[in-house]
C-alpha cells in the first residue's frame, strides 16, 4: 500500500513457491495513503513527509471524526472506495470544509489513524480469508505506519508478519532485482526471502575517518575499549552519536548512523529534538538485545525478524514502562530495534555493557541527522551534524571525539547524572 504514484495504491498477492498471483488492485483515486497525506496537511504539516508526526500525535487525541472520514473513504467489496468523490487537487479544501471550524488536530490525527487501521485490517482480513495463508509480507509507504503494522500483526490468524525494511519507494529496486532473480532461477540455491541485516551502504576506512577528524580540528582520541567507554558515557548522561561501518539501507537508523542516549529520561523528547531542530510527537525508539527483548515487549511472536528493522510497535511490559520512560509512548507502545550479536557486534556490546552497569539493557536510538536533512553518510557529514547539534561525544570508527560546546550549553538538557537499577530490581527483572 502507498500513495499511488503508478496509478495503483494497494495490491494483494498470493505467493506460492515463488509464484506471485495478483488478487486485488485499488486505484490511486481510492488511495488510503493519499487521504492520510491530506489530513497531514490539514493538521499543518507537509504531506508526503510528515505523516509520522500524525501517527505520534494520534495518541494524544480522540477519534471524533471517524464517521466523517468513513463518509469520504470506506471499505467495500474487498477494496477501498472514495465515496466522497474527493479529487487530488481540491481534496484538502473539500475535507477541511466538512470539518468543524474549531476542529482539534489531535482529534483529527487520532481519527485518521484509527480509520486507516480499520481500513487496512478490513482489507488484509478479507484477502487472508480468500487465500488462507497465515504469513504476511508488507511493503509500500503506508506500512511506514508502525501502529498499523502492529495491528496487522495482532490480527487473528496471522502467524508471521514481515515488513520490508525499505517499505517505501526505496524498496522497489530490491523488489525488481529479486523478481528478475526468481525469473531466471525458479529453484534458487540461495535463500533470498528475507534480509538478515541492512548494513548495505557506504563504509569508510580508519584513515579516511582520521583525516576528516583532522580537517575538522576535532578533539579526539582512540580508546582501548571504545564500546565500554561509550556505555560509561551513556550511563553518565552523555549524548553520544555513533558512526561506524556500513550505512543503513532504508528509512531507519539502526545503530551505524545513530544518536544514542539513556532511556530513563522522560524529558529527552523535548530537549534533544530542540537541539536537533526537530518537532516530533513520537518518543525516541529503544534498542535492546535479542536476549532481553522479551523483558521489554509483549506480543512479539511471529514478528521477531521485523523487530530487527524498527518497522513495528509493540506493547511495553510494566518493567519497560518503569525503567525506560524516555522511549515509551503515551499509549504504552514503543518502536524497538532488536539487535543480535551477529548482526552488529560492536553496537550489541555497547547495549550489553550499558545493561551490565545499570541493569537496563536498553538505550535510545534516534537517527543521526539534523531536522529535514538526510541521515549522515560520510565522516564529514557526521562531524558537521555532531557540531551543529552540540552532541556531547561522537564515536566515529575506532575514535571518540568530544564536543567543545556540549548539548547542555545549547538546550534544556538536564545535567549529567548516574541512575542505576538496584541489585534487587535487577535480579527480579532477570
Amino acid at each position: 500500500m502507498d500513495g499511488g504514484g503508478d496509478g495503483v495504491s494497494a495490491k494483494a498477492f498470493r505467493v506460492r513457491d515463488g509464484r506471485i498471483v495478483e488478487l486485488s488492485k485499488v486505484p490511486s483515486f481510492d488511495s488510503l495513503g493519499a487521504f492520510y497525506s491530506y489530513i497531514t496537511q490539514i493538521c499543518g504539516f507537509k504531506a508526503g513527509r510528515h505523516e509520522g508526526k500524525i501517527t505520534g500525535l494520534a495518541a494524544h487525541g480522540d477519534p471524533k471524526y471517524l464517521d466523517l472520514l468513513d463518509s469520504l473513504l470506506t471499505f467495500r467489496d474487498g477494496g477501498f472506495v472514495n465515496v466522497g468523490g474527493i479529487f487530488f487537487n481540491s481534496a484538502v479544501e473539500e475535507i477541511r470544509a466538512r470539518l468543524p471550524e474549531d476542529f482539534n488536530r489531535e482529534d483529527l490525527s487520532a481519527s485518521i489513524q484509527v480509520h486507516a487501521e480499520n481500513l487496512v485490517l478490513a482489507y488484509v482480513s478479507h484477502w487472508m480469508e480468500q487465500d488462507g495463508s497465515p504469513d504476511l509480507a508488507l511493503a509500500g509507504g503506508l506500512f511506514a505506519n508502525v501502529r498499523i503494522n502492529q495491528k496487522v500483526h495482532e490480527l487473528p490468524g496471522v502467524e508471521r508478519c514481515f515488513v520490508h525494511p525499505g517499505m517505501s519507494d526505496v524498496g522497489m529496486g530490491i523488489g525488481a532485482a529479486l523478481a528478475a532473480y526468481y525469473e531466471s532461477n525458479p529453484s534458487p540455491s540461495v535463500d533470498t526471502r528475507c534480509l538478515e541485516d541492512v548494513y548495505l551502504g557506504p563504509t569508510y576506512s580508519d584513515t579516511e575517518i582520521e583525516l576528516a577528524l583532522g580537517e575538522a580540528a576535532a578533539d579526539y582520541d582512540r580508546p582501548d575499549d571504545l564500546e565500554a567507554e561509550v556505555a560509561r558515557l551513556l550511563v553518565d548522561g552523555a549524548v553520544v552519536a555513533r558512526f561506524d561501518g556500513r550505512m543503513e539501507y532504508g528509512p531507519r537508523a539502526l545503530g551505524n548512523r545513530s544518536i544514542l542516549y539513556r532511556p530513563d529520561d522522560p524529558s529527552v523528547n523535548d530537549w534533544l529534538n530542540e537541539a536537533l531542530g526537530r518537532t516530533e510527537f513520537m518518543p525516541f525508539a529503544p534498542v535492546t538485545t535479542a536476549e532481553d527483548a522479551g523483558r521489554c515487549f509483549v506480543g512479539m511472536e511471529g514478528a521477531e525478524r521485523t523487530s530487527r528493522f524498527m518497522t513495528i510497535t509493540f506493547d511495553c511490559t510494566d518493567w519497560m514502562k518503569k525503567h525506560c520512560a524516555g522511549v515509551v509512548h503515551v499509549d504504552g507502545t514503543a518502536r524497538p530495534q532488536v539487535v543480535r550479536r551477529e548482526d552488529n557486534p560492536s553496537y550489541y556490546r555497547i547495549i550489553e555493557e550499558y545493561g551490565r552497569i545499570t541493569g537496563v539493557p536498553v538505550i535510545i536510538n534516534t537517527s543521526f541527522n539534523m531536522h529535514e536533512e538526510p541521515i549522515v553518510c560520510s565522516p564529514k557529514d557526521a562531524l558537521r551534524a555532531f557540531m551543529l547539534g552540540h552532541l556531547d561525544y561522537l564515536a566515529i570508527g575506532p575514535f571518540l571525539a568530544k564536543n567543545p560546546k556540549p548539548i547542555r550549553e545549547s538546550s534544556g538538557a538536564p545535567a549529567s547524572s548516574t541512575a542505576r537499577v538496584s541489585r534487587s530490581e535487577r535480579v527480579t527483572a532477570s
